[in-house]
């Protein structure tokens, strides 16, 4: 099989993945748009009220890799394109963007068929770069991921708790008395 043709096939299986897990967790999940012109693969939303907002929302861009790299404390590193960097860093979208990275093995297979059922086979993390610093790289910036941020169904929880909900709007300093 062709380079590109397996990166096809393992970008659809990390995609498949996350679609799975909140599937089972009970959160909506489909394609944001028709065109990918956003670096969002998913849409995730969980239905009913977190923290006064109705039907939280992210939307999640899933890279998947045999490359993740796993730290001495247990989180995980990877080397994201500058690209995908710089949209997912911004803090000016009405949706705001979730990094998802599993990571897989090359020499094992990522599906298990188990006495208890199908098992996924490898790890997978999630990660908010809003307002991160812009890259003076050219190719690719690392980040890393908190192994604590689980794709399961507590961590899809805690992302759209935190980063599905409403936030403040920034208001700019305005001095009324100065048009006096």
């Amino acid at each position: 099989m062709r380079t590109q043709e397996q990166n096809l096939l393992q970008g659809d299986f990390g995609e498949a993945w996350v679609e799975a897990v909140a599937a089972g967790c009970g959160i909506l999940h489909g394609r944001p748009t028709t065109l990918d012109l956003q670096k969002a693969d998913i849409l995730l939303t969980r239905l009913g009220v977190v923290h006064d907002t109705r039907n939280p929302s992210v939307l999640v861009q899933v890279k998947t890799t045999v490359d993740l790299r796993q730290l001495a404390n247990g989180d995980y590193s990877y080397d994201l394109d500058v690209e995908t960097y710089e949209v997912l860093r911004r803090a000016d979208h009405s949706t705001r963007r979730i990094l998802v990275v599993i990571g897989l093995r090359a020499d094992e297979e990522h599906i298990r068929l188990t006495g208890d059922g199908t098992l996924l086979v490898g790890h997978g993390s999630w990660l908010s770069l809003e307002g991160s610093a812009a890259s003076s790289n050219v190719k690719s910036q690392a980040v890393t991921l908190p192994a604590s941020n689980t794709l399961d169904g507590p961590g899809l929880e805690r992302m759209l708790g935190t980063y599905g909900v409403r936030r403040s709007t920034p208001v700019p300093e305005f001095d009324v008395w100065g048009l006096l």
